[in-house]
């Protein structure tokens, strides 16, 4: 499913009355959050729910005020909340590891391209990311770059969503009725905020229709056998789902990766066996051993890490709200905000892509099934963090902390940070603070360790996937003229 998790049905008509047509989400229906009214941002003189909003804009502030602003002259403040919003649609939507990342890494590009004409510095993604034509090029100068990279993260949305439950898409009309509403408020005149709603549109839209053809639709409903052997991943306690996204890696194309088998990892280093004293043996002793020895501060970093689908945004989730919450505290401008998450959302998507790929390639069974079939005295064991329902090798964590890592610290730099990414949602876990975002991916990865549902080969060959996926982001993406 392009964006919902194909683990829930996909909303209908079955909402009822309560059901945004898509076309509506863009037009405008009912009223968004903080008594907005409902917006018709298509820019069109008669379009009456924006026009109406528009219309008691002062008349002191004129277009003329923002001709010839550039993008570094804006906070990058709007890119941040907007995630947030998103961020927790997610999360309510229960979208599972791969999708997320892809509608992450959409809305950012959206965001990028956007604003690329009011970046000097920055040079277009078309022609870089596979398949990405010429994005549209604003008609004039007097843009709101603010409100343009706003409208185009709404209006792609709009696509990249399009299977979303009505209360999803009524978070995403309201964010966007708050956001106009607060620029009005500040003095952004009415034909400023007009052109860069119809300008951030027309980008979003093409980013959208881009997306349609990344072949994500295509993986739902397709019936799944998992294969069947002793060594082979198959359901595991205690939910014992059905595989998630089996047919994610080998059918969605990746943004920047030239294919998903791109960055392959060497098979398994230790071959399957049940034998005691055999290497596979040494790997699910090791997960046992963490088990065995977990402190409170492994507990506290095995939940910090674990983003599980339903009671958070995923771990691509995770990092887009640091870079959001980096951003703002460096005080980056609204350019550099759009790089970072861009870039970020990029190595995100292809590391889930890449990880995907090879975990239904190997198949490889998970440490919960290996210990209660063949550790004598651990027949009831389960692993601290509930062990997800897809394949072992590699793990996703680690591809995905290692690949924005290596992006991160090139677009970004290396310096210290307190990640609180879980303050405003789940405060109980607390924060956690890093030397760099290479340390961070590292704990990341450890956590599936301490968690008991990664092998440390699973984690070591998955941090050295990650570290090769963004690599070849770098190499393949350029953002700076």
């Amino acid at each position: 499913m392009s964006g919902i998790s194909s683990s829930r049905a996909r909303a209908t008509a079955s909402d009822g009355a309560a059901q945004l047509d898509r076309r509506q989400f863009l037009a405008g229906a009912g009223r968004g959050a903080a008594g907005a009214v409902g917006l018709r941002v298509l820019g069109a003189a008669g379009a009456g729910g924006l026009a109406s909003l528009l219309s008691v804009t002062p008349a002191a502030a004129s277009e003329g005020q923002h001709r010839g602003h550039r993008a570094d002259r804006y906070s990058g403040q709007v890119v941040a909340d907007w995630y947030r919003t998103v961020y927790q649609a997610i999360m309510d939507e229960g979208t599972t590891p791969p999708p997320a990342a892809r509608i992450y890494a959409c809305l950012a590009i959206a965001a990028y391209e956007a604003v690329v004409d009011g970046a000097p510095r920055l040079r277009s993604l078309a022609g870089q990311l596979n398949g990405l034509t010429a994005t549209p090029r604003p008609d004039r100068s007097a843009l709101h770059w603010p409100t343009v990279a706003s409208a185009a993260i709404a209006a792609c949305a709009d696509g990249v969503l399009h299977a979303a439950s009505a209360s999803l898409r009524q978070q995403l009309v309201g964010h966007f009725a708050t956001h106009l509403e607060q620029e009005r408020r500040a003095g952004v005149a009415a034909d400023v905020l007009r052109l860069s709603v119809a300008h951030g549109q027309r980008v979003g839209t093409h980013v959208a229709a881009w997306a349609a053809g990344d072949g994500a639709d295509t993986t739902v409903g397709r019936v799944y056998a998992p294969p069947v052997g002793p060594d082979l991943w198959r359901s595991t306690p205690p939910n014992f789902g059905p595989a998630i996204d089996p047919h994610w890696g080998a059918s969605v194309r990746p943004m920047a990766l030239p294919s998903p088998d791109a960055c392959a990892p060497p098979p398994p280093p230790a071959a399957f066996s049940t034998d005691a004293n055999s290497a596979f043996r040494a790997q699910a002793d090791a997960v046992l051993a963490a088990f065995d020895a977990l402190t409170d501060e492994h507990r506290s970093i095995a939940m910090f890490w674990r983003d599980n689908p339903i009671t958070s945004g995923l771990p691509s989730g995770h990092w887009m709200l640091l870079v959001g919450q980096l951003c703002t505290e460096r005080g980056l401008t609204l350019d550099r905000t759009v790089e970072a998450h861009a870039m970020a959302g990029i190595a995100l998507a292809d590391a889930f892509t890449s990880c995907w790929y090879h975990k239904y390639v190997h198949n490889l069974l998970r440490p919960v099934s290996y210990i209660r079939e063949h550790v004598p005295g651990r027949e009831q064991w389960l692993s601290y963090v509930n062990t997800p329902q897809f394949p072992e090798y590699t793990s996703g964590h680690s591809v995905a902390s290692r690949a924005v890592a290596t992006v991160l610290t090139a677009t970004m730099g290396t310096f210290p940070y307190t990640d609180r990414v879980h303050d405003l949602r789940n405060p109980h876990l607390g924060h956690r603070s890093f030397a760099s975002f290479d340390a961070a991916a590292d704990e990341a990865a450890h956590s599936r360790l301490l968690g008991g549902i990664h092998y440390p080969m699973g984690i070591d060959v998955g941090k050295t996937q990650g570290d090769r996926v963004g690599q070849t982001v770098l190499q393949r993406v350029t953002t700076r003229r």
